[in-house]
């Protein structure tokens, strides 16, 4: 989950120019990228233009303003992983922030065969823009901040990548600007700080609303794909029957029959064949084509005689039915037996005839007596039994008729097609006559094959087409589905406690400053509301260098803590000028003047990032690295005309 950084190109403004391209993948490698990227050089090189680049491409809104980037660069284009997907987002970079990106699926290499997509980057609101887009990764899209944690009828606004990049990156001028969690901002961009650290770790008041709004409009959008599905099949269904599978045969075979068309057609043109032959061919071709349509007008004579028999065995079935149900109506409204008179006197019976003390009060003889509701009954349930069988013979009948009705139709098209075939080879055979030599009137015919089996491949790669649309969509739909139902485990899924959150970053930027050799560390922790104290007093009150330590302690925590509780959060953590007011930076007689501050620093990174960071990325943007991180450093701009390269823009040269 999240984003991780790969390869950053600026395509050049003109053909002399270009690209300026930085790479934190392995060297000697195509994929993957570097746990730990190191950017190193001197100042004004275009180290942190190179930050600047990553934001703007991921959804920033500032396009860096260097005059010799607007007069060398023209587009930007970043290669990274979304999730688990590669990914390359590009925008403009002529004269102003583009309002447009366009994203392939693919890498830097691979795009110009990817399809391509082009997302708005404004509003960051908008649910199908880049911003959107880019936070889906992380689980973070369609996340809604309410703009008032007092009170809850208020409005909210909609999480934005601008707002991540305040926990993502960490720049120069915020190591030390006594603002490391925005306290000193509008108020609206200190709640966001806190709020978007709270959605990361599922902590936010609104969370469950939050899960509810992104069920929602998954299930929204699969009910529209489903939708869409259920018209494209339809639509393919009726149009190309086949399915795929079958349609891709076709279309192999008519290659074939083309082909071989093609072949014919050359060998004719080469040998010129004789009359005899010519004629031969002909006249086998219109013997064959008239066998076929024989056969089938006989088939299609058979199949509407079924037909019609058939359809007379219905109207019988549909008439037994209306007299059994005529026979069951009849019982409840007549009595079955209606014996008034005597059959030997013919008078009139005193009492109507039934059965009494086991015997029957007409004829006296005995008989056991189920009574006139169990005669009923029994006589009901013998003709609602033969009902029933005689609805599944009609039902199967009327299904049976339907098949036979479509065969016909498809026959009825194919002795269609066989008379023309017919009359076409008929016509071929006339103007053997009539033409000057037997050749042509033989390329005629196979010209005119070549032309209709064109036709019917093109029909048949059309339908190929529709299929593979169905096929697309039914992916798509998979897929929603499995998010929607991920959703639904994580709205049942037990939400961690805010107290045990702020427990943990507390305990890990303790951990952090100890490693790192914060001087007199003692009474460290994290408020509840996500600031720091160092020696029981708030961080503001710590020294130049101490709040450089202080600074890259508490990010560093938030993002260790952020990756292994499996967090939505980004997994990328970027960093500019670490030894800033650190080491040789600091003053002689500051306790920050040590410049081990600064080894044990990389040496903490590098440790987590091989044991429980794995997966992780850390970028750093650093003048002089420790030499023993050579290794992890991905380009180094020397500013130096005679050593290339001179900075990002190579040619920009003083």
């Amino acid at each position: 989950m999240g984003l991780r950084i790969k390869r950053l190109r600026l395509e050049g403004s003109s053909a002399n120019a270009g690209p300026y391209e930085v790479s934190f993948q392995p060297e000697g490698s195509t994929d993957g990228y570097r746990p730990l990227s190191i950017i190193a050089g001197q100042s004004l090189t275009g180290k942190t233009t190179i930050v600047d680049f990553i934001e703007y491409c991921l959804g920033g809104a500032r396009l860096p303003p260097h005059d010799e980037v607007r007069a060398n660069v023209k587009a930007s284009s970043l290669e990274l992983d979304l999730g688990s997907t590669p990914t390359v987002i590009e925008r403009s970079a002529v004269l102003q922030a583009s309002e447009f990106a366009t994203v392939w699926q693919a890498t830097l290499d691979t795009r110009d065969g990817a399809a391509e997509r082009r997302f708005p980057v404004e509003p960051t609101s908008d649910p199908n823009g880049l911003s959107q887009f880019v936070l889906a990764a992380s689980n973070l899209d369609g996340v809604r901040l309410s703009d008032s944690v007092v009170k809850e009828d208020t409005g909210s606004g909609m999480l934005s990548i601008r707002d991540v990049f305040r926990v993502m990156t960490v720049r120069n001028e915020r190591l030390d600007s006594k603002n490391l969690v925005y306290e000193r901002e509008n108020f609206m961009v200190t709640q966001k700080y806190r709020q978007t650290i709270e959605v990361m770790f599922g902590v936010y008041d609104n969370e469950e609303a939050v899960l509810a709004a992104q069920q929602k409009r998954l299930s929204q959008d699969l009910s529209k794909e489903k939708a869409r599905l259920e018209t494209l099949s339809i639509s393919a269904e009726r149009d190309h029957p086949g399915g795929r599978a079958a349609l891709e045969n076709t279309l192999d075979r008519q290659s074939l029959d083309l082909a071989e068309l093609n072949a014919q057609l050359r060998s004719l043109d080469a040998q010129r064949r004789s009359t005899e032959s010519a004629s031969i061919e002909i006249r086998q071709a219109l013997e064959a084509s008239r066998q076929k349509e024989t056969e089938l007008q006989i088939r299609v004579r058979d199949r509407r005689s079924l037909l019609e028999r058939l359809e007379a065995l219905r109207l019988q079935y549909n008439d037994d039915r209306r007299k059994l149900h005529f026979l069951l109506d009849a019982d409840r409204l007549f009595d079955p037996l209606g014996v008034t008179e005597c059959p030997a006197c013919l008078k009139a019976l005193k009492r109507t005839p039934s059965i009494s003390d086991g015997s029957c009060t007409l004829c006296h003889q005995a008989i056991e007596d189920p009574g006139e509701e169990g005669r009923e009954e029994t006589q009901n349930k013998i003709v609602e039994a033969e009902l029933r069988a005689l609805t599944a013979r009609i039902k199967s009948l009327n299904e049976y008729i339907v098949r036979l009705v479509v065969d016909q139709e498809s026959l009825v098209l194919q002795l269609e097609e066989a008379r023309l075939d017919s009359v076409a080879s008929a016509q071929a055979v006339d103007a053997i006559t009539e033409s000057p030599a037997p050749w042509l009137a033989l390329r005629d015919r196979i010209t005119n094959d070549i032309m209709q089996l064109r036709l019917e491949r093109q029909s048949t790669e059309t339908g190929a087409k529709a299929w593979q649309r169905v096929e697309r969509v039914e992916v798509l739909v998979n897929s929603l589905q499995t998010e929607v139902k991920t959703l639904s485990a994580q709205r049942r899924k037990k939400r961690p406690d805010r107290e045990q959150v702020v427990a943990l970053l507390s305990d890990r930027f303790v951990s952090i400053l100890a490693d790192i050799g914060y001087p007199k560390l003692g009474d460290a922790y994290v408020s509840s509301d996500f600031v720091p104290y160092v020696r029981g007093l708030k961080y503001t009150e710590a020294s130049s260098g101490g709040l450089v330590v202080i600074a890259l302690a508490w990010n560093l925590a938030l993002w260790q803590v952020a990756f292994e509780q499996d967090a939505d959060a980004p997994g990328l953590l970027i960093i500019d000028s670490p030894q800033k007011n650190l080491g040789h930076n600091a003053s002689p007689e500051d306790d920050f003047a040590d410049a081990s501050l600064v080894d044990r620093f990389y040496a903490h990174a590098k440790k987590w990032l091989a044991g429980d960071g794995q997966g992780a990325q850390l970028i750093v943007v650093d003048n002089t690295p420790p030499t023993s991180l050579d290794d992890d450093v991905v380009i180094r701009f020397t500013r130096s005309a005679e050593i290339y390269p001179y900075g990002l823009i190579t040619n920009a040269v003083d």
